[in-house]
């Protein structure tokens, strides 16, 4: 214990000297963090357009009750992003049917030999996932076929194509939205009864539910796709992946799963286990891919 009363004067006037040059350092140090905080935060406002979104991507391709992986995932060469953007898909063989992982592989590795795509080019895109199609439909009318989703990332828009009932999942601001609308006969009911004031769940107990109503390997297939680029945003996460995925994790049990600040592996680890943890007597294959976009400078 000190008794600063007994001090020299001119110790006491040191340490007044010292507390109040300690005093202007503080409040300069604040300031100038302060400052420097206001000035990146207007910067990067003002230069927002010249933070590129730069994807981080990630997935995973598990087997589920089934006897054969009948999911395939294709993503485009990530050195090729600058020039060409990112595509990311996954076909989904269709259950009940023989040779589905043919045809689930078939449409991946055709989506390869495609690449690069035009990002602009949403019909002409189209028109090639519709020849895949048909040419599946050439060699098995109709007793194999496959699902596709697929998103073309390029700088900070996003175009999606989907066949079937698999997902493009979107997760903005903690909320998940299904970007597609399902294939099947599930969606066409649920019109059906909301239009004529019908309960909606009786939907899901139709035994027709989950028949596709179109999918690659159908002749002339309608492809959905988006009519204009969608604008992407800092910490955007894209999920692409099959109905695997969501019969086992709805979309409210992912964001459950998944925290914003984790990375694109840490995301897809995390479903991974949510899916494995649900232990599902049915499980299905599961696959996604996982893409988490982050502002850098390039």
């Amino acid at each position: 214990m000190y008794d600063f009363d007994l001090l020299p004067e001119d110790t006491l006037f040191a340490l007044y000297v010292a507390l109040v040059l300690f005093a202007i350092a503080f409040v300069s140090f604040a300031a100038i963090t302060l400052y420097t905080l206001i000035k990146t935060s207007i910067y990067n406002k003002k230069h927002e357009d010249k933070l590129k979104l730069t994807p981080d991507v990630a997935y995973f391709h598990e087997r589920g009750k089934r006897g054969n992986q009948e999911d395939s995932v294709y993503i485009s060469p990530l050195d090729k992003i600058e020039e060409s953007g990112l595509i990311a898909a996954c076909s989904d063989g269709m259950g009940g049917l023989l040779n589905g992982e043919v045809v689930s592989k078939y449409v991946t590795d055709s989506l390869a030999e495609s690449f690069p795509l035009k990002f602009d080019a949403q019909a002409e895109n189209a028109k090639i996932i519709s020849g895949i199609s048909d040419h599946v439909y050439e060699d098995f009318h109709l007793s194999a076929g496959a699902t596709l989703v697929m998103v073309h990332i390029f700088d900070d828009l996003l175009n999606f194509y989907s066949l079937g009932d698999s997902n493009i999942i979107l997760i903005r601001n903690n909320r998940a939205t299904l970007l597609n609308n399902k294939q099947n006969y599930a969606s066409v009911m649920i019109k059906k009864f909301s239009e004529g004031g019908i309960d909606t769940v009786d939907a899901y107990k139709d035994p027709r539910a989950r028949g596709l109503t179109d999918f690659v390997g159908n002749f002339k297939c309608n492809v959905q796709m988006t009519s204009r680029p969608m604008k992407l945003r800092d910490n955007d996460i894209i999920i692409v992946g099959s109905d695997g995925v969501t019969d086992s994790m709805p979309l409210n049990r992912i964001l459950n799963h998944i925290h914003s600040d984790q990375n694109a592996t840490g995301i897809a680890r995390m479903i991974k286990y949510g899916v494995k943890s649900s232990k599902n007597p049915r499980q299905d294959n599961y696959s996604a891919i996982v893409i988490k976009l982050r502002r850098s400078i390039v």
